[in-house]
């Protein structure tokens, strides 16, 4: 079996498709957010946000034996790019890392793998109006399906297939 990725001129197709129905979906949540909290976020340096961001989906979905952690497939790359330009999901995004940060004396991505994985348990316990009960949901969902999409991902799961009962078929040869 070939775990390699599809190269490069076999699914420029696809993945604009699939990075559209994400802008969508991204879209579609954010625009539903109408929340007073958000405004209180403020603007945050950029760096910390994206380096808070890696830190969140690698605590998601770490490496292990078979398979790769979610920066090293590039995922948090993808989703930073696809929320570039969207004030509220860049708002929301500032807030959700913000908290991240704030619950581990100021820095999640420094934090010892069990403090971020406590304070990830917390952050998934609030309620989905919270600003952070709102960005683990969304930022979670969209971190699965863009790890889960990647054939490098699939090695732990035992399958030469995407995971799903059809799978994406314009990821597949």
């Amino acid at each position: 079996m070939d775990f390699s990725p599809l190269p490069i001129d076999d699914v420029p197709q696809s993945v604009e498709r699939r990075r559209a129905v994400r802008r969508v979906a991204l879209g579609v949540a954010f625009a539903c957010t109408d929340l007073p909290a958000l405004a209180a976020a403020g603007e945050a340096e950029g760096e910390r946000i994206a380096r808070t961001f890696v830190a969140f989906c690698d605590t998601l979905v770490p490496a292990d034996a078979l398979t790769p952690a979610a920066s090293a497939l590039g995922v948090p790359k993808a989703i930073l790019g696809d929320i570039a330009g969207q004030p509220l999901a860049e708002r929301l995004l500032a807030a959700g890392c913000a908290w991240l940060d704030g619950e581990c004396k100021g820095d999640f991505a420094a934090a010892a793998e069990p403090v971020r994985h406590a304070a990830l348990e917390r952050m998934q316990a609030m309620p989905w109006e919270s600003p952070a009960g709102r960005f683990f949901v969304v930022m979670r969902n969209t971190v699965m399906a863009d790890y889960y999409v990647q054939p490098m991902s699939w090695r732990g799961l035992a399958l030469d297939r995407p995971p799903q009962p059809l799978g994406f078929f314009d990821a597949v040869r």
